[in-house]
């Protein structure tokens, strides 16, 4: 039991040097550890901006791309309304029927053929 004792009091340090050297290494690893804590942090950070400045972006460019494609959608309306609305509209109608293939009842459409 004698040797037990000792072997305990020997892994113990005995004087204040060793306790404060001791202190120093726990509180060097201590600052390791937070310093490898800090830089994984600052990398995610970094990373989540980086990520949401990128979507940012393609959402403006997706923003801009329906901005004209509701500017282009307006004024082919604002064509079709000044088309309606004019007195012609008969004319305007039968022109787009006969562009699309529609024909009156018993109505037979000849169209030209080139001599090639």
């Amino acid at each position: 039991m004698a040797t037990s004792t000792r072997n305990a009091n020997s892994q113990k340090p005995k004087t204040r040097a060793q306790i404060m050297s001791r202190n120093k290494q726990s509180h060097k690893l201590g600052h390791f550890a937070e310093l490898i804590i800090f830089s994984f942090l600052l990398v995610f950070a970094a990373s989540v901006i980086i990520t949401a400045q990128a979507d940012i972006a393609e959402q403006k460019a997706t923003i801009e791309k329906l901005e004209a494609e509701i500017v282009e959608a307006q004024q082919e309306n604002d064509e079709y309304t000044r088309l309606l609305s004019d007195d012609d509209e008969y004319e305007y109608m039968l022109s787009a029927a006969i562009a699309r293939g529609y024909a009156y009842p018993r109505e037979t459409r000849y169209y030209a053929k080139s001599a090639e």
